[in-house]
């Protein structure tokens, strides 16, 4: 009786806390949303900037602060990340496991980098963020790598290959990589053959 206890009493325990982080998760999602939305480039930021000066963030200084490191290293690609981390929160919330994190967060950093060189080559300039582009630093220096080894990387096709590549790393890292959901769709249905003799 009392494995039994204890055992329902970890169970409780254990849907409690993923529970917990999945709403972390949610509520860093929505704050990372407001943090970009009321995001300002004359705003001072943990590297340079004066404290003194009127903050436009709703979030203050330490909003800013995140929304400029994430917004100039990674660009617009940085709103994936919300969208990643509202659907890892949904999941915890909803399934109360985790499953393959090691691989999510390898697609996650691996669709940002593909989607910055992306933005990169297909619209970088920006009026709103000024220093870096729409595609943050991480896409010049992708873009300056890639381009050292595999020059043809200014084509149409490559730059959708990237497109299609982050799509994909990104709908894997974010709804994760079970295919099970997909298994009845893609097997056809068996039929019984009956042969009268």
């Amino acid at each position: 009786m009392n494995t039994n206890f204890l055992n329902s009493v970890t169970n409780f325990l254990k849907k409690r806390t993923f529970e917990f982080i999945g709403l972390i998760l949610i509520s860093a999602s929505i704050g990372l949303a407001i943090a970009f939305t009321t995001y300002s480039p004359e705003d001072p930021t943990f590297i340079y900037g004066d404290r003194n000066f009127e903050i436009k963030n709703f979030f203050g200084v330490y909003g800013s602060g995140v929304a400029d490191f994430l917004l100039q290293s990674f660009g617009l690609a940085s709103f994936l990340i919300l969208v990643n981390f509202l659907f890892w929160g949904i999941n915890l919330i909803t399934q109360k496991e985790i499953k393959r994190i090691i691989l999510k967060l390898f697609l996650m950093v691996s669709y940002l980098i593909l989607s910055t060189i992306f933005i990169y080559i297909k619209f970088n300039n920006s009026f709103w963020l000024i220093d870096n582009g729409n595609s943050g630093f991480v896409g010049k220096i992708g873009y300056e790598f890639l381009n050292t080894w595999f020059p043809y990387i200014d084509n149409t096709y490559s730059a959708y290959g990237l497109l299609l590549l982050t799509l994909t790393f990104f709908i894997f890292s974010a709804f994760g990589t079970s295919a099970t959901p997909l298994i009845p769709v893609l097997r056809p249905k068996r039929t019984k053959n009956f042969s009268i003799n």
